[in-house]
């Protein structure tokens, strides 16, 4: 059975070309990032060029890859838990909100057909500022040597992450007909997943593990590290499976409500 998802993906990427949120979000982004990596290279200059600093911080021998791969990518995660919730917060709340909701439905699209394609239209163009942050190679490459293996698992586990973050992201704003409200609510779905892990302590044996293994931070860690690892994505494969099932349900729910 075929899934007819391209007209809504079509419609949903030329909104985002028209929506200031999108630029000032985008923009936000990478300031910030670019911000960011300036300190990291900055800071790594400094440790290489200071003996005495290096002994003081503990840092006798220095890798470029683990002190700068693995730091921007591990921001690039942590800023796209503020970013996604602005590019998500509209796609169906907005849509309740004006009313067009009710006419997508009654045309024959399916539930999963609105999703898929909506969910795409997000991702795509966070893809794309993601590729936009592919100059940060360059970057490292003119004035380091990174292990670029370790980079390109980094780079694609960036984009693995941000789709699980999208999916979550579209189901808060099922949630809801504010797309304030729909944003706040997937900021904090998602920083709860990402903190998950360091709500127990050691001496919590098996829950400290069973909260490890929920949590987005252990497993987008192992991808700035180098490590591509088929538990960590295959967990974000799950949590984007789950998200997409239920924001179908929640959308089935209203097209039952009398």
């Amino acid at each position: 059975m075929r899934v007819h998802f391209y007209p809504i993906l079509r419609r949903e990427l030329k909104s985002y070309t028209t929506s200031p949120t999108v630029y000032i979000a985008a923009g936000l982004f990478l300031f910030m990032s670019g911000l960011l990596f300036y300190g990291i290279l900055e800071n790594f200059s400094l440790l290489s060029g200071d003996a005495q600093y290096r002994r003081e911080m503990g840092f006798e021998k220095l890798n470029f890859t683990r002190h700068v791969v693995s730091n921007l990518y591990w921001i690039i995660n942590f800023l796209l838990l503020f970013v996604v919730p602005a590019f998500t917060m509209r796609l169906i709340a907005e849509e309740k909100k004006t009313g067009t909701f009710e006419l997508l439905v009654s045309l024959p699209f399916r539930d999963w057909d609105i999703v898929v394609g909506k969910f795409l239209a997000a991702y795509a163009v966070l893809g794309v500022i993601l590729g936009i942050c592919g100059y940060y190679v360059l970057i490292m490459m003119r004035f380091g040597t990174p292990e670029l293996p370790v980079v390109a698992v980094a780079y694609l586990g960036s984009f693995i992450v941000a789709a699980a973050y999208v999916a979550i992201g579209l189901f808060a704003s099922s949630l809801t007909e504010n797309q304030i409200v729909a944003a706040i609510l997937a900021f904090v779905i998602l920083l709860g997943l990402y903190l998950i892990g360091d709500f127990t302590t050691p001496a919590a044996g098996g829950i400290s593990r069973v909260l490890e293994a929920l949590s987005f931070r252990y497993h987008s860690e192992q991808f700035t590290h180098g490590l591509l690892r088929v538990q960590d994505a295959g967990y974000f494969a799950v949590v984007v499976v789950a998200a997409l099932f239920m924001t179908c349900r929640v959308l089935e729910l209203r097209r039952l409500r009398p």
